[in-house]
């Protein structure tokens, strides 16, 4: 009997220390089923991100991420594709100028979640973002960037 009230105690100790901590609050009742699934093969951009400080500081985390992660991923593509020797820098400010990535916010995300939960007595913010960035959306970002860059110097010639 003492063997079975041990292994048991240890059991509950051993569950509680790899918990996720108690859930206080979260934007939906269940838990979307993506958040813990692999989504690169469904051409998807899950983005997750943590803070201790507030929601906004985890949501603004978030958003930083796949602002950055969009950026790096169309500048290396212009990069790679270009014919001429651009400059680095030019190619990652129109990439930031792009509607695109200034268009990228809650609005134009499939799905965002987020959770406020109690780890270990202290307060703890998760915010997770699902985006459509594929190789499709890239290209035609790249499309977008050159056609303005090739009217742009029409226009300087005439």
């Amino acid at each position: 009997m003492k063997r079975i009230l041990l292994l048991s105690l240890m059991c509950l100790i051993t569950f509680s220390a790899f918990g996720q901590g108690k859930l206080i609050e979260s934007s939906e009742d269940k838990r979307p089923v993506w958040i813990k699934r692999n989504v690169d093969r469904y051409d998807l951009l899950k983005i997750d991100q943590q803070s201790t400080v507030s929601l906004q500081d985890a949501r603004d985390k978030a958003f930083e991420e796949l602002h950055n992660l969009a950026s790096n991923a169309i500048t290396a593509y212009l990069m790679r594709t270009h014919v001429e020797g651009a400059d680095v820098e030019k190619v990652r400010n129109d990439v930031e100028n792009s509607q695109f990535i200034r268009n990228i916010s809650e609005a134009t995300s499939i799905q965002t979640y987020w959770e406020h939960r109690l780890v270990k007595k202290q307060d703890v913010y998760y915010y997770y973002i699902l985006y459509d960035f594929n190789n499709t959306e890239k290209k035609k970002v790249a499309l977008e960037i050159n056609k303005d860059n090739f009217q742009n110097r029409l226009d300087e010639k005439f």
